[in-house]
C-alpha cells in the first residue's frame, strides 16, 4: 500500500494555532469594543432607526380683559407636515394629499418651497385638518411615506370682541424669516409667531416651551409604543391680562358703527388703556388660514382701510386742541393777562398782509378773554395772541406735551406724527418759501403740516388731567407703573386751562355742550377740534377728562371725516363717559 509521508511539522501547528487564536480574538476584541466600548454611539444609531422624535408644543398663553373675561383663546386642530427625505415620490403623493385635504397641488407645492428646511427635517403643508381628514390619511398610512401630522393650537377670539386691532394675530414663519429670530425660542419653518399687537409685543411671555416625545416605529414608520423615558414635556405661555374693560370696548365700538375713527378710554392715574377702538375694523380670524386668495385681496383693497390701527398709527391734523399749547405759552411768558378781552369780528387780517383768516363763527364772539376763547374756540383770539409767541417755543411747548415722538404703549408699530419747526420749513419750503409769523397761524389751531395719532392726543389731555406727573401708557395689567417726564408749570395755568375747558362741555356756549352728563355730580372737561382736511370732510375731535370714584379718566374721541367736532364727536363722548360710569356704579354696588 502506497503512503504519503506527512510533511507538516510543529511549527506548522503552532503557526495555524496562533492564527486561529489571534482571529478568534480579534473577533472577541471587536465585538467587545462594539457592544461594550463603543456601545453609546451604535445605540444612538440603532435608536435613530427604530424611534422617531416628534416634537410637541403647549398652548399658547391666553389673553384677558382686566375682569378676567378671555379674549383670546386656543382650539385644538391638527398640523400636516412631510419629510423630504422619506417621500418616495412626492408627486404622487401630494396629488393624493390634495384631494383628501382639499387644497390645490399647486398650493402644496408653494407652501413645500415656502417652509422647506432641509431633507431630514419636517416641512409644514397644511394646517387646521379636520379628524375626519387624519382619519383618511391614517387608513392610507403606506400610500404616505414621510407625511405626519401633529396636533397643535390655533387662536380662537371670542366672537364678540374679535376685531380689536391692538390684540394683533399670528403668522407662519417661513425659512426667510428663521434666521432673524430669537434663537432661544427656537422656532422652525410653518409655526406660528405673534406678528402684530399684542400678541407681537408679548410674544416671549404668551409662547409656549416645547418639548420632544420619542416613539418606537417599524419599518413603515407606523407608531408601535410610546417611550416614556427621556421625553421633555412642552409647557404652555404665561396668560396675559390686559387693562381693557371689554364691556367698554363693545360698547364705544357700538357707538363707533359704520364710522371711521378711534376711541380711547384710560385711567390718568395709572396709564391703564381701558378701551381701544379703531374702526372700520375686521374679524381676526382671517389670520387662521381659512380665508380665501380673492377675500383676502378684497380687504387689502378695501379704500376704508379696515387693516390699520387707527388708534396708533393713523394720522391726523390735530385741530384746535393745540389752542392749548398756545395758552401755555402766553400764560408762562406772561405774554397776556388772562382777564383781558380781544374783540373777534370773526375775520382776522395780519398786518402786512391782505390775507383773511376766519373763525369758525362767520359773525364773531364780540369781546373774547382767555375763558371764553378756550370755551367757545374763538380762532380768532389765538390769530391775534400766537403772533407774540416765537415758533421755537411753540414748537417746543408741543413736543414736551409728547407730540412729534410715540407714547410708547405696549403695541408695536406706533407712528410719530409731526410737529413742524424751522429745519422743516426750511428743508421743505426753501428759506425764503414761508414766514413764522404765517405757519404760527396754522399751527395754533393745529392745521397745515401738523400730524398727530389719537394715543397722542389721549397721552396730551392725561398731562393736562395729571397736571404734568403722568403714568406711561399701557395695556398689560400686570405691567409696572412707569411715568413720562414730568411737565412742570405754575398751578395757576392748569388752572385756565381746566376752567376753560370745564365750560368747554358745562357753559351755555361752550363748544362741546353735546357731551354734558345727566349725572350732576360727574365733572367732565373737554376740548373739541375740527380738524381741516384736504381730502375731504374735516375730522371731529373731542378730548376731555373726568373724576369718578376717586379716579381720574380720560377720553379722546375721533371720527374721521366726520365734521365738527362739537356736532359730532361730542356727543359720542358723552355717551360713553355715562355709560362707563353707569357701568362702574352697577359694578361698585354688587
Amino acid at each position: 500500500m502506497l503512503k504519503i509521508e506527512n510533511k507538516a511539522d510543529i511549527f506548522h501547528y503552532r503557526a495555524l494555532l496562533f492564527i486561529l487564536c489571534f482571529s478568534l480574538f480579534s473577533l472577541l476584541g471587536r465585538y467587545f469594543y462594539l457592544q461594550v466600548i463603543d456601545f453609546e454611539r451604535h445605540f444612538s444609531k440603532s435608536q435613530v432607526n427604530s424611534v422617531k422624535a416628534l416634537t410637541t408644543y403647549a398652548p399658547r398663553g391666553l389673553i384677558l380683559d382686566r375682569h378676567g373675561e378671555i379674549l383670546v383663546d386656543n382650539y385644538p386642530t391638527y398640523i400636516l407636515t412631510v419629510t423630504p427625505h422619506d417621500l418616495e415620490d412626492r408627486d404622487i403623493e401630494f396629488e393624493k394629499l390634495s384631494s383628501i385635504i382639499d387644497i390645490d397641488l399647486e398650493e402644496l407645492n408653494r407652501r413645500y418651497k415656502k417652509y422647506y428646511r432641509g431633507r431630514f427635517l419636517p416641512t409644514t403643508i397644511a394646517k387646521n385638518l379636520t379628524f375626519q381628514q387624519i382619519s383618511q390619511i391614517e387608513e392610507m398610512r403606506l400610500e404616505f411615506p414621510g407625511v405626519q401630522y401633529e396636533r397643535s393650537d390655533e387662536r380662537i377670539y371670542s366672537p364678540i370682541l374679535n376685531d380689536a386691532h391692538f390684540l394683533g394675530y399670528l403668522r407662519e414663519v417661513d425659512r426667510d424669516t428663521v434666521p432673524k429670530l430669537d434663537k432661544t425660542l427656537l422656532y422652525r419653518a410653518g409655526e406660528l409667531i405673534g406678528w402684530q399687537g399684542i400678541e407681537k409685543e408679548y410674544e416671549k411671555e404668551l409662547r409656549f416651551s416645547k418639548g420632544v416625545d420619542y416613539i418606537e416605529v417599524d419599518t413603515y414608520g407606523r407608531e408601535i409604543f410610546r417611550l416614556s423615558d427621556n421625553n421633555i414635556p412642552a409647557f404652555p405661555g404665561k396668560d396675559l391680562s390686559l387693562t381693557i374693560d371689554a364691556n367698554l370696548q363693545r360698547f364705544s365700538r357700538s357707538i363707533l358703527e359704520g364710522k371711521k375713527g378711534s376711541v380711547l378710554v384710560s385711567n390718568v392715574d395709572t396709564g391703564e388703556i381701558l378701551s381701544m377702538v379703531s374702526s372700520p375694523s375686521y374679524d381676526l380670524s382671517v389670520y387662521r388660514g381659512t380665508t380665501s386668495e380673492n377675500e383676502w385681496n378684497d380687504l387689502l383693497k378695501n379704500k376704508d382701510n379696515p387693516l390699520l390701527n387707527r388708534s396708533i398709527a393713523g394720522l391726523y391734523p390735530a385741530g384746535s386742541k393745540l389752542k392749548l399749547i398756545t395758552v401755555i405759552d402766553l400764560i408762562a411768558n406772561s405774554l397776556v393777562d388772562p382777564s383781558d378781552s380781544l374783540m373777534c369780528t370773526g375775520v382776522y387780517i395780519p398786518p402786512g398782509s391782505t390775507n383773511e383768516f376766519r373763525c369758525w363763527q362767520e359773525e364773531g364772539h364780540g369781546l373774547v378773554d382767555l375763558n371764553k376763547a378756550i370755551a367757545q374756540s374763538c380762532n380768532i383770539y389765538f390769530y391775534e395772541t400766537v403772533q407774540l409767541i416765537s415758533l421755537k417755543d411753540w414748537t417746543d411747548t408741543a413736543k414736551k406735551f409728547g407730540f412729534n415722538e410715540p407714547t410708547n404703549v405696549d403695541l408695536p408699530n406706533e407712528k410719530d406724527g409731526l410737529i413742524p419747526d424751522k429745519d422743516f420749513y426750511v428743508k421743505n419750503y426753501g428759506r425764503w418759501g414761508w414766514s413764522e409769523r404765517g405757519v404760527l397761524l396754522n399751527l395754533t389751531l393745529g392745521q397745515g403740516d401738523i400730524l398727530i395719532t389719537p394715543i397722542q392726543a389721549l397721552r396730551f389731555i392725561n398731562h393736562i388731567a395729571s397736571r404734568g406727573v403722568t403714568p406711561q401708557l399701557r395695556l398689560n395689567l400686570s405691567k409696572e407703573i412707569s411715568y413720562y417726564e414730568k411737565i412742570e408749570y405754575p398751578e395757576k395755568i392748569w388752572d385756565h386751562i381746566w376752567d376753560g375747558m370745564y365750560d368747554v362741555v358745562n357753559a351755555d356756549l361752550g363748544s362741546g355742550w353735546r357731551a354734558r352728563l345727566d349725572s350732576s355730580d360727574i365733572k367732565l372737561f373737554g376740548k373739541t377740534s375740527t380738524a381741516e382736511n384736504p381730502h375731504g370732510e374735516p375730522h371731529a375731535w373731542f378730548i376731555g377728562f373726568f373724576d369718578a370714584q376717586d379716579t381720574t379718566y380720560s377720553i379722546v374721541v375721533m371720527v374721521e371725516n366726520g365734521g365738527g367736532g362739537g356736532a359730532v364727536a361730542s356727543p359720542i363722548a358723552g355717551d360713553i363717559v355715562e355709560y362707563y360710569i353707569n357701568s362702574s356704579k352697577f359694578l361698585a354696588e354688587n
